[in-house]
Parts: structure tokens; sequence; C-alpha cells
């Protein structure tokens, strides 16, 4: 198998940090991004007897910054797979009590770093002819969302947007762009979330669930690796869905 370097946001938590386990058990260069200084360089330290591993702590809002950080990956460094797991809001919101400052705020965390990071590492996928980008939409962006709000929901029908129309544009230099949609996933955020609910609701949310519970981290990490992988050559512009189920 040929070593790539891997670029991972948000790899400091959730699905994340045991997809950057994964693929460092897989024999990838990892080059991990958070804004969790602590988190970040314990994984990071974690991983390295088991394949290189640069840690980069910024916030994927500072586009400037995200120039300058990936800018510096060349050589074997330059990512041929690049997985965008930044995004999520927890904050139920009605319809009528959102204002514009949620969709510019969502927005800016779960779109634009997607379209940031696979601008500045496309070139080097395109001239090696291959790549291989991930990136994480949920269900919400596919239907409706039971713990966020209609902005959260825009925001990740937009990174499907994306998703689909950089695959049309790469598939022909041998990159591979695809989407995840997660469903509810026990990870630390749904978690903290989930136990403020009343219980009247939870049976609500799930009872929507045919499989009747949430998702683990390892069921949601399989379709992740899938797609990183050498053999996901003949997909892209498709959306996974992981979901226990639920109809879209």
């Amino acid at each position: 198998m040929t070593v790539r370097t891997a670029l991972i946001t948000g790899a400091a938590g959730g699905i994340c940090r045991e997809l950057s386990r994964a693929l460092a058990a897989r024999g990838e260069r990892l080059v991990l991004l958070d804004r969790d200084e602590i988190a970040l360089k314990e994984l990071a330290a974690e991983l390295s007897g088991a394949t290189e591993v640069r840690a980069v702590v910024a916030d994927v809002r500072e586009v400037a910054r995200l120039e300058a950080e990936l800018g510096a990956l060349t050589g074997e460094w330059a990512p041929g797979i690049l997985v965008n797991g930044v995004g999520g809001d927890t904050r139920v919101q009605s319809l009528e009590n959102l204002d514009e400052a949620f969709l510019h705020e969502s927005i800016a965390l779960n779109v634009v770093p997607v379209l940031t990071t696979m601008r500045l590492c496309v070139p080097a996928m395109k001239r090696s002819g291959y790549g291989r980008i991930v990136n994480f939409s949920s269900a919400g962006g596919r239907t409706y969302s039971h713990f966020s709000n209609a902005a959260y929901v825009a925001a990740k029908s937009a990174v499907l947007g994306l998703t689909k129309q950089a695959a049309y544009e790469l598939a022909p230099f041998g990159v591979r762009v695809n989407a995840v949609a997660h469903g509810p996933i026990a990870t630390k955020r749904i978690a903290d979330a989930w136990v403020d609910r009343p219980e009247e609701e939870r049976r609500a949310v799930l009872s929507r669930i045919p499989v009747g519970r949430f998702g683990t981290i390892a069921e949601a990490l399989g379709s992740v690796l899938h797609l990183c992988s050498e053999e996901a050559g003949f997909t892209t512009g498709t959306v996974i869905d992981v979901n226990g189920g639920l109809l879209i």
C-alpha cells in the first residue's frame, strides 16, 4: 500500500479522533488539525509511535492561518487524503427565534472551511493524479434536525452541494470527493445536549430512528474509512447515510 498523508480537521474529538487512530494503524502519515491544543497534542503524542504526525493548532474559520499552514505541506506532506470533520451546532432553536447571525455563524463553521481546505489541497492532488476527500454533512443536511436549527441544516445542505460540484470537476484527475451524512451518533457533544432534553422529547426522537438508538462512534467510522481508501476509486459525488434507518 502506498503511504499517503491524511489531513483531518477536527481531529481531536469525536469521530475524527478515532479516524486518526485508524488511519495511523493503517500506516498513513497524519496532519491533525484542531483548535483544542491540549487534546490535539495528546493525540499526536499517542499516535507518533505508529506513524509520522504533525499537529496543527488552528481554528478552521481563520482562512489566512489555514492558507499558511496548509501551504507549508509540500512534498510527501502534501495531503492525498482530506477529511473535513469540523462542524456542528446543538442549539435547538425554532425558525422564528433565529436571526441572520445564526446563519452567518453556521456557514462560517460548517461550510467555508470545507471550501478553503479543498481549494488548498486539490492542486497537489491533481498533480499527483490521486485524492480522497470526505466531507462531513449530516442527516439534518439531507432532511431536518432534532438537535439543532434551520441555519445548521442550511449549512450542512450546502456542504452536499460543494461535495457534488467538486466531485464532478475533479473526477478526471483521479480525485474522489464524497460526503457522509451521520444521523445521531453518541459523541460527547451529542450526549451533553441529550442529557438536557426532556424525557418526552427523548422518546419522540428515538421513536423516529428505526433501530431505536443512537449510533456509536465505531459505527460512524466505517464509511469514512472506506471513502479514504484506494478501494473507493469508483465512488465519487456520493452521500453515505449513516443514520439507523431514518427515511431520507
